[in-house]
Order: C-alpha cells, then structure tokens, then sequence
C-alpha cells in the first residue's frame, strides 16, 4: 500500500519528493551538499523514532553523522533561497487564500 492510498490522494509523491530535491539543487553550490540535503530530508520523512544526527545519518547509510552535521552547521548554501523556493511551492499548492496548519500536539513528548 502506497501513501497515495492511504491519504485520499492520486499524487506520486515520491516523484514528487524527488522534483522537489531536484529544484533544490540551485540552491547548494556543491553536489555533495545537495546530496546531503537530500538524504537530510528522506531521514527526516523517514520512520526512524528520533530525528537525531546519528540517526539520519544511520537511514542515509552513513557511517558517521559528519555529513548531515555539517549540512546543518558549516555548509555554505542560500537559506533566504531556500525559503524563498519553499514559500513559492506553498503558495502554488494552497493558492491565494489557502492556510495550512501543523500541529504538533498528537506527538508523544518525552
């Protein structure tokens, strides 16, 4: 059973994952960086329990979390870009007077 049967929706969303890595790559200066933002995101959407470094590192295959800290911390890419790209796709998807509301409050807190 796919996402798409479970959410009521025909989206392919791992094509659509891997168009939305792909419109990423401008915003990384280097392929390696770009590869580590997306194995960042596939940890992160990921079932691992805990979003650690270790543990995204773990699921992208990594032996150690070198990669994603750096990604987080030493990098250098566009945020401000980054944000730009990402309000754009929000703004396409939930039109003019769309709203999307995230709520965390169904997360178990340790």
């Amino acid at each position: 059973m796919g996402i798409s049967d479970w959410s009521g929706t025909s989206v392919n969303w791992a094509a659509a994952l891997v168009a939305f890595k792909q419109a990423l790559a401008p915003i990384f200066p280097r392929v390696e960086t770009w590869r580590s933002a997306g194995a960042f995101i596939d940890g992160v959407l990921s079932g691992v329990e805990r979003k650690t470094g270790w543990m995204l590192a773990e699921q992208a295959g990594l032996e150690r979390p070198y990669r994603i800290q750096s990604l987080l911390g030493r990098s250098s890419w566009d945020s401000d870009q980054l944000c730009t790209l990402i309000r754009d796709q929000a703004v396409d998807a939930l039109g003019d007077n769309g709203v999307l509301v995230i709520d965390e409050t169904g997360f178990v807190k340790s």
